[in-house]
């Protein structure tokens, strides 16, 4: 697991892990090492769920996350809706819950949402229970693009997928519904001579749209296959929230961001701030009585827009330098002026993401968390047909789990954090009773670790042990660590 973690971040130096480097170093040097990371770790996650798992040959589903939950595995070639225990085993038959259904061509429903799909691949969401509707969303969005790996610049037109009509196919198969939707974009092929506009000749870039609903979520997950063949544009997909707000929620590695929605000019500065940000794995805009939360898998890019009433996730930006020093929104080059062909983005590219309603008792702790769902997806394995449960996190929704792993000296590190403004408290169970805990700082116990300049090292609050359960309490913005040690 070091051996796989030190060559991901290999990938990590500031210009190669945002995209800013030549195709050379993104082709020959990350593109490896990310396959590497993901075939060794995908085979490691194998051989331990194998060694993990009670003994026995039962078909199990194996969960991820640290409580229980119902989610869709492929059991026996059908989508089969299935009870999970918190990061462990449970026996893999279908669990008990309403079906999901179809009940016309382009609608989908799971007893808590629809789905209407048009024909050119956008959708709106239906709460059932208060008949609110959410969309749309999944319009796709291209500009032009006369800027570098560095600094977007517009170039016009501005083209998209609304209004188009494409092919559409509805299936349900077993606990899963899903709406197919194919079109062709035809877009500019790239620039014009002069780089001031886009030409007028048109490429056709094939699009498969796949929404899907699953019995039990409150989530909607969209599966996009782009074939782009046109050079220097951005495409983004938009999703509408349905309110206005001054400031949003960006998830980052270990916090909710709360930022401005509208991004005020700073003077003197040499590049002016835009609407494009990073994020880690959701957005959220919150209105008074209604929201939308977004989830990401792999895009790090975003905008919100129109006061909050659009999110627009960055698909792909297609460029072919890595700087350039002609840019109206910069003052001369951001790095050496080098051609990056591969940076066009030609072929075909798989996207993922989710959309979550906000309204009611589906707060943003509840979003984050089908979020996480989301993208740590249940699996099956071989074991004994008991629910064997290893570790669970019970209390305040917002708590998030980050790491669990073997720590010095025979015990186990836990780490968690908080990443909201509010301070949060949760419990530990672990499958053993345990027999102390205490906060630690990042080095998890190995004081050798690090040159941190400091006499100490804050850490969280110290944990509270009760009858074999660590009870654990977290300030806002809080990570806490934590060494655990078993009877």
């Amino acid at each position: 697991m070091r051996s796989l973690w030190r060559t991901l971040l290999q990938n990590h130096p500031h210009d190669s892990i945002c995209g800013c480097s030549i195709d050379a170093v993104h082709d020959v040097d990350m593109a490896p090492r990310f396959a590497r990371v993901r075939n060794d770790g995908e085979a490691l996650a194998a051989r331990l769920a194998r060694e993990l798992a009670p003994f026995g040959n039962a078909s199990v589903v194996w969960s991820t996350v640290p409580w229980e939950r119902d989610a869709v595995v492929v059991l026996d070639g059908t989508p089969t809706r299935v009870r999970c225990a918190a990061l462990g085993t449970a026996p893999a038959r279908r669990a008990a819950g309403p079906p999901v259904a179809s009940p016309e061509d382009g609608v989908i429903e799971n007893e808590s949402l629809r789905v209407e799909v048009a024909l050119d691949g956008s959708f709106v969401v239906i709460d059932r229970l208060s008949g609110a509707r959410s969309g749309p969303h999944g319009a796709l969005l291209d500009e032009g693009d006369r800027g570098d790996e560095y600094t977007y610049s517009y170039a016009g037109p501005t083209l998209g997928s609304r209004d188009l009509t494409g092919t559409r196919r509805t299936t349900v198969s077993g606990d899963r519904a899903k709406v197919t939707v194919e079109f062709v974009l035809r877009l500019p092929a790239g620039l014009r001579d002069d780089r001031l506009a886009r030409t007028p000749e048109l490429v056709t870039c094939a699009v498969r749209a796949e929404v899907s609903l699953d019995a039990g979520a409150r989530r909607v997950d969209v599966r996009l296959v782009v074939d782009n063949q046109a050079r220097d544009h951005r495409l983004r997909v938009l999703c509408e929230t349905g309110t206005r707000s001054l400031t949003h929620v960006a998830g980052a590695a270990f916090a909710w961001l709360e930022r401005e929605t509208r991004v005020a000019p700073r003077p003197g500065w040499i590049e002016q701030p835009t609407a494009e940000r990073a994020v880690h794995d959701l957005v959220a805009v919150e209105g008074a009585t209604r929201g939308l939360a977004v989830g990401v898998d792999g895009l790090r890019e975003y905008a919100v827009l129109h006061d909050g009433r659009s999110i627009a996730i960055t698909l792909l930006r297609a460029v072919g330098f890595l700087s350039r020093g002609d840019l109206p929104e910069r003052k001369g080059h951001a790095g050496p002026a080098l051609a990056t062909p591969s940076a066009q983005c030609i072929g075909e590219r798989e996207y993922r993401y989710c959309v979550v309603p906000l309204e009611g008792e589906m707060t943003l702790p509840r979003a984050a968390r089908e979020i996480r769902e989301w993208l740590a997806p249940p699996w099956i394995g071989r074991g004994d047909e008991t629910a064997h449960s290893f570790y669970a996190v019970e209390g305040d929704a917002v708590i998030q789990p980050s790491a669990l792993r073997a720590g010095p000296d025979g015990a186990t590190v836990a780490r968690l954090f908080n990443p909201s403004r509010e301070p949060a408290s949760a419990t530990l169970r672990f499958a053993r009773r345990v027999l102390d805990a205490r906060a630690v700082d990042l080095r998890e116990g190995e004081l050798g670790l690090g040159n941190t300049g400091l006499d100490s090292v804050r850490t969280a609050a110290p944990p509270d042990l009760v009858d074999g359960v660590v009870a654990i309490r977290l300030a806002p913005y809080e990570i806490g660590t934590y060494l655990v040690r078993f009877t």
